[in-house]
């Protein structure tokens, strides 16, 4: 049977946006909040901590420049491009959202980084790959010789209306799923046993990024950066450890939690912090794993912060 161009263009903007969806979320993001005409816009930088945690919908008008393990270096990247495009005075907040890891970890020392996030995210759009010294090249539309160009361009507006529509980075083109093969369960079905092998194995990774002492240093200059050019900019710097389960809290190094704790005493500009993980307000259904919250808890999270810091 075959396919009318209606269909083979709806077919090729699935696959394409299936193949690149974290760089065109990333790019739609950065290009809708650089153009934003909306004065007391919120913005949101972080990791998978920020996307699982942060609920744009909560604010009047919010939006979530934060991709899986992303660094402070490439949310610094983030923020500055959004704010040196857009009008003045658009946005009066930024979250920086942070797990305690973050504080040591540059992707462009990461084998895993240097393979897929780098060279399919972040060099695209900045053409930057902070202390990798050979840039990399990656085609989105590799495997596909042959295409007219103006169906690409098609095809690429097309999946960028899809995650407009959509509006979060979790969709039906990205379902919100566990860091772990659960079997099917949610996260407060596990016993305690399951969730503290789980959580001593998540936290232990994060754990021995704890050595690298020297990427550590150069992220305390860089939260320095990051908060001065906020400050320049009018915009109130609000740094948020999103709530983690009691498990993974109890495996975490304290060590790695004091150095956040040291890192923004170093700041010598004044920046709000907000620790979720400091009182017991989120019970078992607020997470979807370890150290990710469910969009239930999300929600939760997000009103606090709105309440706290306005809409």
């Amino acid at each position: 049977m075959e396919l009318n161009i209606e269909q083979f263009l709806s077919q090729l903007t699935t696959q394409f946006l299936g193949r690149n969806y974290d760089y065109l979320w990333m790019r739609t993001m950065l290009e809708q909040a650089s153009s934003t005409h909306i004065s007391g816009s919120t913005l949101i930088t972080g990791s998978s901590h920020a996307l699982n945690g942060m609920k744009e919908s909560c604010w009047v008008n919010a939006f979530n420049c934060s991709m899986h393990s992303q660094d402070l270096y490439y949310d610094f990247l983030c923020a500055r491009r959004v704010l040196e495009r857009a009008g003045k005075d658009r946005f009066v907040r930024c979250f920086i959202v942070l797990g305690y890891y973050i504080a040591f970890q540059d992707l462009s020392l990461s084998t895993y980084a240097r393979q897929y996030l780098i060279p399919q995210i972040y060099y695209p759009i900045f053409h930057d790959v902070h202390n990798w010294e050979i840039p990399p090249v990656d085609d989105p539309w590799a495997g596909t010789d042959g295409i007219p160009d103006t169906l690409k361009k098609h095809c690429e507006q097309s999946a960028i209306q899809m995650i407009l529509e959509q509006g979060t980075y979790y969709s039906q083109f990205r379902p919100r799923r566990s860091y772990f093969d659960l079997k099917g369960k949610q996260w407060k079905d596990l016993s305690m046993e399951q969730k503290h092998r789980l959580a001593e194995i998540r936290a232990g990774d994060h754990n021995k990024i704890f050595r690298h002492k020297s990427s550590y240093n150069e992220n305390k200059q860089i939260l320095k950066d990051y908060v001065h050019f906020l400050n320049l900019n009018h915009v109130l710097p609000i740094v948020v450890i999103p709530p983690f389960t009691p498990e993974y809290n109890r495996y975490t190094l304290p060590e790695m939690k004091d150095a956040v704790v040291e890192m923004l005493d170093a700041v010598p500009e004044d920046v709000h912090y907000v620790n979720f993980n400091q009182g017991c307000m989120f019970g078992p259904s607020d997470f979807m794993d370890t150290d990710h919250l469910s969009a239930e808890g999300a929600e939760k999270v997000s009103s606090i912060l709105v309440e706290m810091f306005g809409p």
